[in-house]
């Protein structure tokens, strides 16, 4: 994948990052904006090798991530935000990436989880107490973390993400 491609993957990862830490959202035009980024990667390498057959492979890859995210979504495990996000992801990564991604996620994603568990004792003691002009997002995390903790799990998927890209 071009230079040109991983850098209009940027902003959308960023702002699902940032929407999810903030809001335990992922806004669909992040995850469409990815697609569309993978899809025309995908259509400039087959045109390039003269072969559109070749357009099959990322698109079963990002049905297969989607899938996946699905299951889980459905069962509870994280939100459709998320799982459109990985099906996006896998659609840019194509067959070859599939593990990285996948792996990268789920072991950011674990690590996620433990740095969580691991604030959430001190803040439910009282330990953590934040500043008095600390800004509502944070505000709204400790809440969180006293009484529902959830996974910012866009993180983990722009980590997986990112691993994927790195070993093509």
């Amino acid at each position: 994948m071009g230079v040109v491609f991983v850098m209009a993957l940027a902003p959308p990862l960023f702002a699902a990052c940032l929407w999810d830490v903030r809001h335990r959202l992922i806004p669909d035009w992040a995850s469409a904006w990815i697609a569309a980024v993978g899809l025309a990667a995908a259509v400039v390498a087959a045109s390039l090798a003269g072969e559109p057959a070749t357009l099959i492979a990322p698109m079963a890859s990002g049905l297969a991530c989607l899938g996946l995210g699905a299951l889980a979504a459905r069962t509870g495990l994280w939100g459709w935000g998320d799982a459109k996000l990985l099906g996006a992801a896998g659609l840019v990564v194509g067959p070859e990436g599939l593990l990285p991604l996948l792996l990268g996620t789920a072991l950011a994603g674990g690590g996620l989880a433990l740095l969580l568990l691991a604030l959430r004792g001190p803040v439910r003691r009282g330990a953590l107490a934040l500043p008095p002009g600390a800004p509502r997002w944070l505000r709204a995390e400790q809440t969180r973390l006293r009484r529902y903790p959830t996974i910012p799990y866009a993180v983990a998927i722009a980590t997986g993400l990112a691993t994927a890209l790195l070993k093509a």
